[in-house]
């Protein structure tokens, strides 16, 4: 559980990075001079740009016996969903070292294209499909 924590750590801090750097004297300094590819300034390193792109990693603790009925279910949605305008991708992993444990990892190219997903038929579906088959609630982060 330990590693699937970290590993999910790692990923979130995927594409944070920082335009500038401080020298010696305090000074903000840029390979790039005062703008970076990024297309933001590196005058203020301290902030970090909000990605058009939402990421959401979704886990889901499946009750035991239920793992083979939840896969089914969660195959429709992720093969709908994958089709979706708004799309980038949609994974769905179980867990090596606890079968009942799945994670969903997703990423739109923007919010409304999330929010779009969120109203779908096929997101309800599953929703109302999975309300036996899972013990507690979904775990879902938001990036």
């Amino acid at each position: 559980m330990k590693k699937l924590g970290m590993l999910l750590m790692a990923i979130a801090m995927v594409g944070f990075a920082s335009c500038g750097s401080k020298s010696a004297n305090g000074d903000k300094s840029s390979a790039c001079g005062d703008s970076c590819a990024c297309g933001k300034s590196c005058k203020d390193s301290t902030q970090v740009a909000k990605p058009a792109k939402k990421t959401i990693v979704c886990r889901v603790l499946v009750k035991e016996g239920k793992q083979a009925d939840f896969i089914k279910v969660a195959k429709t949605l992720t093969d709908s969903t994958r089709v979706e305008p708004g799309n980038v991708s949609y994974n769905l992993y179980q867990s090596p070292f606890d079968s009942k444990l799945f994670v969903f990892y997703e990423e739109y190219k923007d919010d409304a294209a999330f929010q779009a997903h969120a109203g779908s038929a096929h997101f309800k579906a599953f929703s109302d499909a999975i309300k036996n088959l899972i013990d507690g609630n979904l775990q879902i982060d938001q990036y």
